[in-house]
């Protein structure tokens, strides 16, 4: 599945919703110009027939007409820019309006945990870090996914979702989910909800003024007043004329909001079959849909959000309406030989038995001493192991995993992974870091780990660091702040950046910062790889460089993915770089995050070719491509499934 042409095509639909606003913005202020100029006629005369209505067009004043269209723009513009302020906190904010409540790896509950690690599964398959999980309370099966780019998207699950479908079908929807994430649906799916608003918020204006008309036009009744100059016609006519105009733009909003979701929801479960492997799993979610738990969300927000969600939200009957295709028919697109029969939902008794390592798994301890004291079991075990058994190593994996789903252990684990060897000066400058600005408990915690990291191997130490993710936005700002500037500092302590600790500390910048500050998505600006020549030349020449220690091989390396990729080899030539400064690569990553998708997956293209060019993958190479690959916000499914 090429996610980047996908990415494009979200972007070019975008670009088609803003033709569209502008025609309802015109379409709008050429309502309201006649609106306003039938108002003053009908003040002036007393009446109106339509017969009058081409002279009263023709004679509305210019200074009339710029006025309400400069009127029109500012309420129209104004709106849709608030409700995207409104939105700036990215997925967070869209779960939280939907009455959403964080999932939190401490939970007892074996669904809760069951559709965590399957979220863990899908983000680790897709490249990228574990989103946080958000659950509605709502008995129906549907899901969502909410942001504006990888870094700050969340997963949204009803209880119904968690509860309802079996894993392989709940791993169905997950990867409808991401697929959506890598397809670039989460930034135009919000869009959206900013643009129709806009539109929206002049019905708002309309429905306010008919209430207060109505409501003075009771007192006047009421009174023995019979002025004329009270008269509330004119005003039940100009807040009636607002509502319809304002609910009409809406009305042909939806139905433009209503046709692009569906189509992007054929792409999403396709994308899903391809990511999982297995057209049942998603096939089968839509079958237990089918036979009666249904898919409407109860939230109040539901209609702003409807195209967000895996199944249709809204209880609309009429086709043009809904915002996702029949589900017969979705169901047909993934499985051809369906007979037309629904599925009953999974009994708990039948998902206990499918997963029980899950249901007999308590959370992890939450409190410093019972930490300390697994932690120190579990090293001490791990002393007397042999290093070479693929059972031990898989012991200390799943050790240090449940610690990352915990935000106090989280910490020391990212710590750990950071410091020097034992017999270094740097590591106790390293730990004196730790114990000044973390305290004393932490730092016995760290302590506790460093025999148990020692053994862990290289390729899984930033895995590792992408699952712990979700448990360090759980922290406070200071609190994040804080741990951002210790592991700045313990990456600083020898003097020296190595690729490991840039590759940490850029994943965490980029994947927690869109948590504690407002998000900022980049805009895109280069359509060629032409104008990024000398940069993708930068990034390409590192790849090859500390992928291989001589300059022949660096060249062959370097040559693969310029082929690969279809680049100018012309232009985009290996330079010679000082390896020990990483600061020619940021500033190269920092200009080609303004690419356009289709360069990027270009780019991405020709990195997978350069490290594959020798047929050895090494650690420092994986490591390099996975962390910018997440700085483009570009992670990309199955990119080394053959090695």
């Amino acid at each position: 599945m090429d996610f980047f042409s996908h990415q494009d095509q979200a972007r070019k639909r975008t670009g088609q919703l803003v033709i569209l606003f502008v025609l309802a913005v015109l379409t709008l202020i050429f309502l309201l110009n006649i609106l306003v100029a039938g108002f003053f006629w009908f003040d002036r005369y007393g009446s109106f027939n339509p017969a009058d209505l081409g002279y009263i067009i023709r004679s509305i004043p210019a200074e009339q007409a710029l006025l309400v269209s400069l009127g029109v723009l500012v309420v129209v513009g104004g709106a849709s820019l608030v409700k995207w302020s409104m939105l700036s906190g990215g997925g967070k904010t869209v779960a939280e309006s939907l009455g959403g409540q964080q999932l939190t790896p401490e939970t007892n509950d074996f669904y809760e945990k069951r559709v965590l690690n399957i979220v863990e599964e899908m983000a680790l398959a897709a490249g990228m870090p574990v989103p946080p999980v958000y659950l509605l309370e709502d008995t129906s099966i549907n899901a969502f996914a909410a942001g504006y780019q990888p870094s700050d998207a969340v997963i949204g699950v009803t209880r119904g979702c968690m509860e309802q479908l079996s894993r392989d079908q709940l791993q169905g929807v997950i990867a409808h989910e991401f697929s959506h994430i890598l397809n670039g649906d989460m930034r135009l799916n919000i869009r959206l909800m900013a643009i129709l608003f806009g539109i929206l918020f002049i019905g708002l204006l309309g429905r306010i003024l008919l209430e207060a008309a109505l409501n003075s036009g009771r007192r006047r009744s009421s009174s023995s007043s019979s002025d004329n100059k009270n008269n509330p016609a004119p005003l039940v006519a100009v807040g009636l004329g607002l509502l319809v105009i304002g609910y009409g733009g809406v009305f042909f909003g939806n139905l433009i909001k209503a046709a692009v979701s569906r189509q992007r929801e054929f792409l999403a479960d396709a994308s899903a079959v391809q990511f999982t492997r297995n057209p049942d799993s998603i096939a089968g979610a839509l079958k237990v849909i089918g036979h009666g738990a249904g898919s409407e969300i109860s939230s109040p927000e539901r209609n702003e959000t409807a195209h967000l969600f895996f199944g249709q939200a809204l209880p609309f009957k009429f086709g043009w309406f809904k915002t996702h295709p029949p589900l017969e028919e979705r169901i047909k697109r993934v499985d051809r030989n369906w007979d037309g029969q629904f599925i009953a939902p999974q009994k708990r008794t039948d998902a206990e038995a499918e997963a029980p390592d899950i249901a007999a798994t308590s959370a992890p301890a939450s409190r410093v001493a019972e930490l300390a004291t697994a932690v120190s079991m579990t090293t001490g075990m791990a002393a007397s192991l042999s290093s070479s058994t693929l059972a031990d190593i898989d012991m200390i994996v799943d050790q240090l995993s449940e610690l990352a789903h915990e935000t106090y252990s989280a910490r020391a684990l990212i710590f750990v992974l950071l410091l020097a060897p034992k017999s270094s000066m740097t590591h106790l400058h390293q730990m004196d870091l730790i114990r000044a600005s973390q305290g004393n408990d932490l730092y016995n915690l760290v302590s506790r780990l460093i025999t148990l990291a020692e053994r862990l191997p290289a390729k899984e130490r930033l895995p590792l660091v992408e699952k712990s993710f979700p448990a360090l936005k759980q922290l406070s700002e200071n609190q994040y702040q804080d741990f951002r500037n210790t592991i700045g500092q313990l990456a600083k302590a020898d003097g020296d950046i190595d690729i490991f600790e840039w590759c940490l500390y850029r994943l965490v910048v980029r994947y927690l910062e869109p948590t504690f500050s407002e998000v900022k998505p980049v805009k895109a600006k280069y359509k060629k790889p032409e104008q990024l020549s000398d940069d993708i030349a930068v990034v390409l020449s590192y790849l090859a460089h500390y992928g291989h220690d001589n300059q022949e091989a660096a060249e062959q390396s370097f040559n693969a993915g310029v082929t690969a990729a279809d680049f100018d080899g012309n232009s985009i030539q290996l330079q010679t770089l000082d390896i020990g400064t990483l600061k020619p690569l940021n500033q190269a990553l920092t200009k080609i995050t303004e690419a356009y998708p289709h360069v990027k997956g270009r780019i991405i293209k020709a990195m997978a070719a350069c490290v594959k060019a020798d047929g050895q993958l090494r650690v420092v190479e994986l490591d390099l491509v996975r962390t910018m690959a997440a700085i483009l916000e570009s992670p990309v499914p199955g990119l080394f499934d053959e090695e």
